[in-house]
């Protein structure tokens, strides 16, 4: 079974928490129309944490089992949708046997598709939109800057959060203290920090970072309430 527990603690969702999942009867009914098996992580997270909006329709978009999972044309089971629907995620269909298998980014068309490992497990993969989900919205508190970030802001970053380095990759690097905060960090091709993401569940948290990281936010949850 996978292991939720960093996406549930970033988005303050406790264990006896039972409504956000799909029943297994419409997992079921999605494999008999396809004629093919849902991998066994994807199952989990559809039957736990599925029906959380926050997690998964804040910004990019799990799809729902009984009117939106289909195959495409060449072979992949569309699960994930970006948020304007210019690109989608799926699992190979060769993969899905697989228990934890890797998915792939669509970002040409269904026509003329382009496809990219975003992922090396399907875990990895739902952990990462829940990140993006969370900073560009999901989460309670959550900011963003876009322009410059000063290296020593960054430097600051690394050396007291700890990278999630399943989810990061050169241009985009993701840290965390222990999934109660999450900063998300883009560069460009020099290296260079062109944006910051930030999120958490937690006021108190939020103010640190907004007092301790010297950034001039583009915008602030703080904007839409007050806090």
């Amino acid at each position: 079974m996978a292991n939720w527990n960093n996406i549930r603690r970033l988005y303050n969702v406790t264990e006896i928490e039972h409504e956000f999942g799909y029943q297994m009867d419409e997992l079921i009914e999605v494999e008999t129309q396809l004629k093919v098996n849902i991998p066994k992580i994807l199952k989990e997270y559809y039957l736990t944490l599925g029906k959380n909006e926050c997690i998964n329709k804040s910004h990019n978009r799990l799809l729902e089992p009984n009117k939106e999972i289909r195959l495409s044309d060449d072979g992949y089971l569309i699960f994930y949708e970006e948020n304007q629907t210019v690109a989608y995620w799926g699992i190979k269909k060769e993969d899905l046997e697989l228990e934890n298998p890797p998915v792939w980014g669509n970002y040409g068309t269904n026509e003329s598709p382009d496809w990219h490992l975003e992922a090396k497990t399907t875990e990895d993969f739902l952990l990462l939109m829940g990140v993006y989900n969370g900073t560009l919205g999901g989460l309670k508190y959550h900011a963003n800057c876009f322009g410059e970030i000063a290296s020593e802001t960054v430097k600051k970053i690394q050396e007291n959060w700890k990278e999630v380095k399943e989810i990061s990759w050169d241009r985009q690097r993701i840290y965390s203290h222990n999934f109660e905060e999450i900063l998300s960090l883009s560069f460009d091709e020099k290296s260079n920090c062109t944006a910051i993401f930030i999120g958490t569940t937690y006021k108190e948290r939020f103010d640190n970072l907004l007092e301790n990281l010297t950034i001039d936010w583009s915008y602030t949850s703080c904007e839409d309430e007050e806090c």
